[in-house]
């Protein structure tokens, strides 16, 4: 309730922003209209953002999102808003409203909702912490999904949620801390520590547990009135994608189909890899011949363009460009081996453009040839796939759609000499919930994705 009274001052606010800037900052060539008929129209721009941002689960107090990602949430929903205004705007003829207006709305409204929102949020955070009402959770299991949660609930404190203890199944743990976190028994005295710590949400890691205890561990917790959850990917099915169908009276469970399935999003998504390449690429072209001139001038001999085989949807291969950073022959003695931090076998400019990223520009040709895309998993050498398919569940099932020169795992800092399995997780993440806006919002934070670039 507190959210939505803040969208609803955020909104009004915006609608007044727009209304002076676009009458008072801006010309108006037919005079200044009647303030009242604008005002009286957040009657239907209000109610339009709130449903709006409901169906982006933007009310969901279960589904604690990171900062950049609720500012990309409430731009979608503004997104649609706009366009379910402008729709009424076109039939409504009693009263003429500035076409650009609107625009201007959409600006307003996303900027003040999302400062409104941070608002709301510490606001709430700190009436948590006052009534001492923090979500209390316990971990029964030890491993890098409890690692990662710890972590992220300790660096986001503001979602309110308090880790009270993990449960371990080593005994010469029992007692050392986790990010101040104590480990305070094994896995198997479980029932002892939900019945005496009471905590509000037991989260369940361990894949070793019987399913009989896990059967009696749902009820315990149904009975204390404690919120259950467990780890998604518990038998490596690393996925949200699961749905479930009928034959005959017998459900079964499945992975449903994936949004880039369907033949239109796929002609979406190639019609914005090909317009944003083109763009990207003439607007690039003089950083292109500052590179080309670079290389030239430190590395003598040689070619500019570096293609190394990757492998890409359904399997199939293709050869991935890039500016050249190492020297000559760099595997001619180790054979392939991946890059790593402070690599001897870089140039002085090949050392430049990875940290920056500009290595990368020429694979918006690859986009262009209809080898890659502008988002998705990033491209495999066919050796090192070769190996990763043998020990990581579900690594092929990122193939099945087209790789891409940035993507969901990259703008969190997953590249290089980083945890596959972790990859693997991001990727699967953005296959099953794709959406253009999902692309935008990837593009965009890859100009500020750094991390781990060698």
């Amino acid at each position: 309730m507190l959210v939505v009274a803040f969208d609803i001052l955020a909104i009004t606010i915006a609608a007044i922003s727009a209304y002076a800037f676009r009458f008072y900052v801006l010309p108006a060539q037919n005079g200044i209209p009647d303030f009242y008929f604008y005002i009286q129209s957040l009657v239907v721009v209000v109610p339009v953002h709130l449903l709006l941002l409901r169906s982006y689960r933007l009310y969901d107090t279960r589904r604690p999102l990171r900062r950049v990602e609720t500012i990309f949430a409430v731009i979608k929903a503004v997104s649609v808003a706009l366009l379910i205004l402008m729709a009424i705007t076109f039939l409504y003829r009693k009263f003429y409203y500035s076409r650009f207006f609107l625009p201007v709305l959409w600006f307003c409204c996303c900027f003040f909702i999302s400062m409104g929102r941070y608002l709301a949020i510490e606001l709430e955070y700190q009436r948590k912490r006052a009534r001492k009402e923090m979500t209390r959770v316990l971990f029964i299991g030890f491993n890098r999904n409890t690692r990662h949660l710890v972590e992220w609930f300790v660096q986001h404190p503001h979602f309110g949620y308090i880790p009270v203890g993990v449960l371990n199944r080593e005994t010469d743990q029992v007692g050392k801390h986790l990010e101040d976190v104590a480990i305070l028994g094994t896995v198997p005295m479980w029932r002892t520590f939900i019945q005496e710590l009471k905590p509000d949400i037991v989260i369940l890691l361990d894949s070793d547990l019987p399913r009989k205890e896990i059967s009696e561990m749902v009820l315990l917790c149904e009975d204390l009135l404690i919120d259950f959850k467990m780890a998604a990917d518990f038998f490596g099915i690393v996925t949200q994608n699961l749905g479930l169908e009928y034959l005959s009276d017998v459900g079964l469970l499945g992975l449903k189909s994936l949004p880039l399935d369907d033949w239109i999003n796929r002609i979406v998504k190639r019609s914005f890899d090909l317009s944003v390449s083109l763009i990207l690429i003439i607007l690039s072209s003089p950083i292109w011949l500052l590179i080309i001139v670079a290389i030239k001038m430190a590395g003598g001999k040689g070619p500019l363009f570096f293609e190394q085989e990757r492998m890409g949807r359904d399997g199939a291969t293709f050869k991935v460009l890039k500016f050249r950073t190492m020297r000559l022959d760099a595997e001619k003695e180790t054979g392939p081996v991946w890059a790593k931090e402070n690599d001897s076998r870089r140039t002085a400019v090949g050392e430049f453009l990875r940290r920056w990223n500009l290595d990368e520009l020429p694979q918006f040709i690859n986009v262009l040839k209809g080898e890659m895309s502008l988002v998705g998993p990033r491209p495999e050498r066919p050796f090192f796939v070769g190996q990763f398919r043998e020990n990581i569940p579900r690594y092929m099932a990122r193939h099945r759609i087209k790789c891409g020169i940035t993507g969901w795992a990259q703008v969190h800092g997953l590249r290089g000499n980083t945890s596959i399995e972790e990859r693997i997780k991001y990727d699967l993440y953005y296959m099953e919930n794709w959406s253009i806006m999902l692309d935008v919002e990837i593009v965009f934070m890859t100009f500020f994705a750094f991390r781990n670039a060698y």
